[in-house]
């Protein structure tokens, strides 16, 4: 059936959306990068002038992060960046591994899912994972191993799992550059959750695909819980790093 606006357009353009959406990445990058720490006010004017575009697709930008957890809106005070808190690192990494579930059942279901171009992007991210584990910088590391789990779940096809598990991937990258997360076995890490997870799903065993992949993910969740309990015990506000939820048991 077709719906028409009042002008006989069956769609009608958003204007101010690529707009939003650009000023809402150069911010939310910004973040990420440590550029706007926790705290710090984000003045629409400010921020106006340094994107060049106008002050309404700022304020709909700042509301679009503020939806995303990377910015905090109070009344008569304005935006900030949010610090990062443990609800919102055990939501992030419970939805991830979530996710993870979903791709290896998917992909393991029947023998042959994985194509052999998938298993070649992830052998060679596995050979990079080892590799990088013995560069003094732990930078590498870090991007191929997020670049390593989304190769999983692309390969899956399923566009609403990869979607959602590509955005949640900020948030990590946010949560490690706020806590300051230091990988002190990254060599071991390369070889038990890359190396060996790469080698389940090439055998198709399921089960240790799945077990490795919560593994990872939970030794990923505790290792933040543990910072942000640092940090509070050094006397950081309990708002920015205040634990509400129980941590997981160590492995």
């Amino acid at each position: 059936m077709r719906h028409a606006n009042e002008k006989g357009a069956i769609l009608a353009p958003m204007t101010q959306m690529e707009s939003t959406q650009f000023a809402a990445e150069q911010i939310r990058n910004a973040i990420i990068a440590g550029h706007f720490q926790p705290g710090d006010r984000l003045v629409e004017q400010q921020l106006t002038d340094m994107l060049n575009v106008s002050r309404h697709p700022v304020r709909e930008a700042l509301r679009l992060l503020a939806r995303e957890g990377f910015v905090e809106i109070k009344r008569n005070k304005g935006a900030s960046v949010r610090a990062v808190d443990a609800d919102s690192v055990i939501e992030v990494y419970n939805i991830r591994m979530a996710l993870g579930k979903i791709a290896l059942d998917h992909l393991l279901a029947e023998p042959g899912s994985l194509a052999s171009a998938d298993i070649k992007r992830l052998e060679k991210l596995a050979e990079n994972a080892v590799k990088f584990a013995n560069l003094d910088s732990q930078a590498e590391t870090v991007r191929n191993d997020l670049e390593f789990q989304q190769a999983i779940i692309d390969a899956t096809g399923l566009q609403r799992t990869i979607r959602y598990f590509s955005e949640l991937t900020a948030d990590v990258r946010r949560f490690n550059q706020q806590l300051g997360v230091v990988y002190t076995d990254r060599k071991g890490d390369a070889e038990k959750y890359v190396v060996k997870l790469l080698e389940s799903l090439r055998d198709g065993d399921i089960r240790t695909a799945q077990e490795i992949w919560r593994a990872k993910f939970s030794k990923a969740l505790e290792r933040y819980l543990s910072l942000i309990a640092d940090s509070e015990s050094d006397g950081a506000s309990r708002n920015s790093v205040g634990v509400k939820a129980s941590r997981p048991s160590r492995r």
